[in-house]
C-alpha cells in the first residue's frame, strides 16, 4: 500500500511541475505578444490561479510521497483551488471556441483524477499509511 501511495505522490509532484511550466510558458507568450495584443485581466488572474494550483499539487504530491499526514491538508487545499477555478472559468471562458472546449474537457478530466486521489488520501490515515 505504501509504494502505491508514494507512486501517486510522485505522479502529482510531476503534475504540479507541469502546471508551473505551463504557467511559465503562458507568461512568456503573453509578455512577447503584449505589444500586439492586450491580455485580459481574467486571463492574467487565471494564470495566477494555475501557478497556485501547480504549487499545491506539487506540495500535495511531495507530502504523499513522504507519507506525511500533511498530505491530507495539501490535497484538500489543492482540490479546493481547482474546484473554485473550474467554477470561475464557467463565467469567463470562451465556450464556443474549440480550443476552450478541449481545454475545459482536459481540466475536468484532470480534476476528476485529482478528486479520486484526494479520496484515497483521505482514506489512507484510517489504514495507518499516513503518519
Amino acid at each position: 500500500m505504501e509504494w502505491a501511495a508514494r507512486a501517486i505522490g510522485v505522479f502529482y509532484v510531476l503534475g504540479g511541475l507541469m502546471l508551473l511550466y505551463q504557467a511559465w510558458l503562458n507568461w512568456r507568450l503573453q509578455r512577447a505578444l503584449s505589444d500586439l495584443v492586450a491580455v485580459p485581466v481574467a486571463e492574467q488572474f487565471g494564470d495566477g490561479v494555475i501557478v497556485l494550483a501547480g504549487v499545491l499539487v506539487m506540495l500535495s504530491g511531495a507530502a504523499l510521497a513522504a507519507l506525511s499526514g500533511w498530505a491530507v491538508v495539501a490535497f484538500m487545499a489543492g482540490w479546493t483551488v481547482q474546484a473554485l477555478y473550474l467554477l470561475w472559468t464557467d463565467h469567463v471562458s470562451r465556450i464556443g471556441e474549440p480550443e476552450a472546449v478541449s481545454g475545459r474537457r482536459q481540466s475536468v478530466h484532470a480534476f476528476t483524477g485529482y478528486t479520486a486521489a484526494t479520496g484515497i488520501v483521505l482514506w489512507l490515515p484510517t489504514v495507518g499509511v499516513l503518519g
